[in-house]
């Protein structure tokens, strides 16, 4: 920031409130730089603190360190989570002050900042929890989660600085039971979550839908897609006999006339057949096609009773079809 502001300990302390850097912040695309409106928000954030409004006026440093980063910006956001008890964040971001320290202009406000950094530091570090996450055992496809967000396979065993408070771990594997389990950190102390995964075939339900897709869904789907494989393959049939009833016979004066030694009735009646039967089939498959795709994207509801269904195909001489039971 600008050189008026002043750089001692006390006087930082006074000027910051209780505010959350959200680490899923350093995901998004960084704001452009803007100084002049950074230096703005900065001075607000440190008037609305002084008149108690800690809750706006923290943000205001967060405003103001996206669109210039500087190391006083960021010593005042780790005070305000260190005032909220939030002493692992805030000790993170005293570390990321001494970074952003170096593009400080002027050795002296340097030292200054650099200084207030490590006492910071220093202060926090014996007051930091930490937590240990195992998982045995460690299967092919692992995928560890603390509090929501992915824990490096890498950082497995490993004491890593954390928030006091309750935390949540998961682990999960393909062919495996998901575990989670939630500990309560304090401070100055170091916690282990142990998780074993144990294989088996269970699913857990989706919280959307609570549940998979039922049986008779893809049952129903794949009688579907047979009947209507079967009706296209009739419909060829049928168009090739009235192919070789155009080629073989043709309308005369005094009715229809064809080759000699053609069997017109033959054709004939295979084309009325398999006409009946690609509807009938294709209209079958067509239903049972239509109840899948419904049993599918109603899948899982809790607070549905369970529903089954299937297409019952039957076939005439003429004609075919498909009939859909179950309980809906």
């Amino acid at each position: 920031m600008t050189s008026s502001i002043t750089c001692d300990l006390a006087a930082i302390a006074c000027s910051v409130a209780i505010a959350l850097w959200a680490s899923e912040a350093h995901a998004q695309e960084p704001a452009a730089r803007d100084p002049v409106a950074a230096e703005a928000l900065f001075k607000a954030g440190r008037t609305l603190v002084k008149q108690g409004d800690y809750a706006a006026g923290c943000p205001k440093f967060e405003a103001s360190l996206a669109l210039n980063p500087s190391a006083s910006t960021m010593i005042n956001i780790a005070l305000c989570h260190e005032h909220e008890g939030k002493i692992a964040s805030a000790w993170e971001d005293y570390h990321r002050a001494i970074v952003l320290n170096r593009e400080t202009a002027g050795e002296q406000r340097k030292r200054d900042l650099e200084d207030i950094a490590k006492k910071g530091i220093a202060a926090l570090e014996p007051r930091v929890p930490k937590l240990v996450v195992t998982v045995e055992p460690a299967p092919e496809g692992l995928e560890v989660r603390r509090d929501g967000k992915p824990l490096p396979k890498a950082a497995l065993g490993e004491a890593l600085p954390a928030d006091p408070g309750p935390h949540e771990v998961r682990a999960s594997a393909p062919g495996h039971e998901a575990e989670t389990q939630t500990v309560t950190l304090e401070e100055g102390k170091t916690a282990t979550v142990k998780l074993t995964l144990r294989a088996g075939s269970k699913v857990e339900p989706d919280a959307k839908t609570g549940g998979g897709v039922p049986t008779w869904a893809w049952i129903s789907g794949a009688v579907g897609i047979g009947l209507t494989g079967a009706a296209v393959g009739f419909l060829v049939d049928d168009l090739s006999a009235i192919s070789a009833l155009r080629e073989n016979c043709r309308e005369v004066r005094q009715g229809t006339y064809c080759n000699p030694g053609y069997d017109y009735a033959a054709d004939n009646a295979r084309k009325n057949r398999d006409f009946g039967l690609f509807v009938g089939l294709g209209s079958a498959g067509v239903i049972a096609i239509g109840a899948a795709i419904v049993g599918i994207a109603t899948a899982g509801s809790a607070k549905e009773p369970a529903r089954t269904a299937i297409a019952l195909p039957w076939v005439a001489p003429d004609s075919a079809g498909a009939t859909l039971v179950g309980s809906f």
